[in-house]
């Protein structure tokens, strides 16, 4: 099951382009409805664009309903939190982007929640995975069949020069992840960030990571 829809032939407005908020409510809602433990995943709405040099900090996306209009700010992966509201559902809103930026696909997209004290311990992380990994198995299946939890990638706007990630273990011995400056979280974003992996491994699981400033985003590696 996808939750991935071009829009390159849809009706466009002049000055930007639209997409049906019940299409978008109903690929985001799954995991609204999902059952299972979810406390530390997310579910966010996402833009991917074909040109790799749109900048999504300079566009407007808003949410227009008949009788109010919500703007809704995005950040440098096109990822928002796309309010699911049944009313507006009923309108058949729009969720209207200005300006175009040509082709482009819309989906759901899972992350791992990041925390304000900046502090992940290891079975949070692992935790944080397998959820990831069962969620996405309930969607589709053959999509994680015979793969598991390797490890978690910390994504850091490409601009900090500041971005890192600290591991430490329970006597205080600190290392650094390296980085790589022009990564990619996901294979089918064209947005290169700052990138730190952490893989699991039986010899590391006592370990607690700090990242020093605020990720941009967390995603669980299953291969």
């Amino acid at each position: 099951m996808s939750h991935a829809q071009s829009l390159t032939d849809a009706n466009k407005k002049v000055d930007g382009e639209w997409i049906s908020y019940r299409d978008a409510y109903k690929a985001m809602v799954w995991f609204e409805k999902y059952g299972k433990s979810k406390h530390l995943i997310q579910n966010r709405f996402q833009i991917v664009a074909k040109d790799k040099t749109v900048n999504f900090e300079n566009l407007r996306l808003s949410l227009n309903a008949q009788s109010s209009v919500m703007s809704l700010s995005l950040d440098v992966l096109g990822q928002t939190q796309l309010p699911l509201l049944k009313a507006v559902y009923n309108e058949n809103a729009e969720l209207y982007i200005v300006p175009k930026i040509g082709q482009f696909s819309y989906r759901s997209r899972v992350s791992i929640q990041v925390r304000a004290d900046s502090n992940y311990d290891y079975a949070d992380l692992k935790q944080a995975c397998e959820q990831t990994l069962n969620y996405l198995g309930s969607l589709d299946p053959s999509s994680v069949a015979g793969k598991k939890c390797s490890g978690i990638k910390f994504g850091f706007d490409k601009r900090e020069t500041n971005a890192g990630v600290e591991v430490r273990s329970n006597n205080q011995t600190i290392s650094s992840l390296a980085i790589i400056d022009n990564g990619i979280i996901w294979a089918d974003s064209n947005v290169n960030l700052k990138v730190a992996q952490f893989n699991f491994n039986s010899t590391n699981d006592k370990v607690h990571l700090l990242t020093r400033i605020t990720p941009t985003v967390i995603v669980a590696v299953i291969e």
